[in-house]
């Protein structure tokens, strides 16, 4: 700076500055194309032209691409010196004996493409809450064409994509949320059919050394993300061959994959706050519906079944059977003779305030008032009813998802020994009820007869 200075005063002493000698001296500034900055637009870790808004992305990208030779250089040196039933390490490195200095996260299955279990895993999970096709997710016809289906990792990415809530496909958000020393949420996936088929035909090798690191050995059925259609999806019986089933229906297990030799991972970013109020989400004293994921500090008080109605049953039915109540036909409920028409009965809040209206004690209906005087940390009595069998039958649809959440807050299967009933009237005598084992409705004495009740709550 001094030099410049110097230079400077120097120069308009003697009067160059104001001279033909200066203006020779000045250059056309240089544009950014010439100098190499190719890209009109911006690049993460790109170089910008000081001279406008173009970049150079050559650099950049050279560097990446360099980081994905090195990648693949450094996934083979791993492979190579692994084997199936190896132990998987924090440190993505394996081998056959017990590293003090290391926690062992998984067993290798699968060599070539670098593929290894999770000593943990999760059961009871049904597979979907919803029947729906999950695009990304290829569909296979049949068993022997799961089979070929190697893309956990990307159907386990479609499936997140499609529902965020973590309500729908809760075998996916257990998967996903799964993490150990050394690894990370999202790393984790659910096997296609033919990576657990893999996993299915080494299961001894593989359970030797689950045994050996303290992890959960395999048996029973586990899922796979592989889908047959919008309404079934593939599991395989340890020891056995691929087979599918109704995603609604099954309650079966998941053992979390990881690709030891990638960096591939999803972006987990579950909704952990209030949430849609969709089909099996646990409704909370404050009305606010959650994933099906306990809340801490919040108290449960019911599970949606109807997310079009808002309406959720209680977290317990009634601890043993009652009557429905004396005989005879009350004002104000209409007499539904037929099946198919009781079904399409959902007015059980207004059946419930007529049987209130006829007796306002409720003496003498004890089914009814069970239902109305039933009360949780933010509801009063008279807020919980006596479902119609519309309702009470569109639990019966939902029921894997209803146990599964009641599971998840520390209650009990639906009850299945005895029938609920519902507060459709079939005529003086008799009132419409329904079975949880089996989904059969009948119309039963209304006095003669102890069935369970549900209350339900319309939020």
């Amino acid at each position: 700076m001094k030099q410049y200075l110097l230079l400077t005063s120097a120069l308009v002493a003697s009067g160059l500055l104001n001279s033909g000698v200066a203006n020779a001296a000045c250059i056309k500034t240089p544009t950014c194309s010439s100098l190499g900055y190719e890209s009109t637009t911006s690049c993460t870790g790109g170089l910008k032209c000081p001279f406008g808004n173009a970049w150079n992305c050559t650099f950049i990208n050279k560097i990446t691409e360099l980081e994905k030779v090195i990648e693949n250089i450094q996934k083979e040196e791993a492979l190579a010196n692994c084997k199936i039933g190896d132990i998987l390490y924090h440190d993505m490195t394996c081998n056959t004996n017990m590293v003090a200095s290391k926690t062992p996260i998984g067993v290798i299955f699968d060599v070539t493409n670098g593929l290894a279990i999770a000593k943990d895993e999760f059961a009871n999970l049904v597979w979907g809450a919803v029947v729906e096709d999950v695009s990304g997710v290829q569909n296979s016809s049949s068993v022997s064409t799961s089979t070929a289906d190697w893309q956990g990792f990307k159907n386990t990415k479609a499936m997140y994509e499609a529902d965020k809530s973590g309500v729908n496909y809760p075998a996916i958000k257990k998967v996903l949320t799964y993490s150990t020393t050394g690894t990370e949420q999202g790393q984790w996936y659910l096997p296609a059919a033919g990576e657990l088929q893999a996993i299915s035909t080494n299961k001894d090798t593989l359970n030797t050394t689950l045994a050996k690191i303290g992890g959960t050995q395999m048996s029973g059925n586990y899922w796979s993300s592989s889908e047959q259609n919008s309404g079934s999806s593939y599991y395989i019986g340890i020891g056995n061959n691929s087979s599918s089933t109704g995603r609604k229906v099954a309650k079966n297990k998941a053992k979390p994959v990881i690709n030891f030799g990638s960096k591939n991972k999803v972006d987990v970013a579950y909704n952990n706050g209030a949430s849609p109020c969709l089909v099996g989400s646990i409704l909370y004293s404050d009305k606010k519906c959650y994933s099906a994921d306990a809340q801490s500090g919040k108290t449960p008080i019911g599970i949606v079944f109807d997310a079009n109605r808002r309406t959720a049953i209680a977290l317990e039915s009634s601890k043993s059977g009652m009557f429905w109540g004396w005989n005879g036909d009350i004002p104000g409920l209409t007499n539904i003779e037929n099946v198919a028409k009781a079904k399409q009965d959902f007015n059980g809040k207004a059946n419930t305030a007529a049987i209130k209206a006829y007796r306002s004690s409720l003496t003498g209906y004890p089914a009814a008032g069970y239902a109305y005087e039933y009360k949780t940390t933010g509801t009063n009595a008279g807020e919980w009813y006596l479902p119609a069998l519309g309702e009470l039958n569109t639990v019966y649809s939902n029921k894997d998802y209803m146990n599964y959440a009641l599971s998840l807050v520390g209650k009990k299967d639906i009850p299945t020994d005895y029938y609920h009933w519902s507060s459709s009237e079939s005529s003086d005598s008799y009132a419409w009820d329904l079975s949880f084992s089996d989904g059969n409705v009948y119309n039963y004495d209304k006095g003669r007869n102890n069935h369970y009740v549900r209350p339900v709550l319309a939020f």
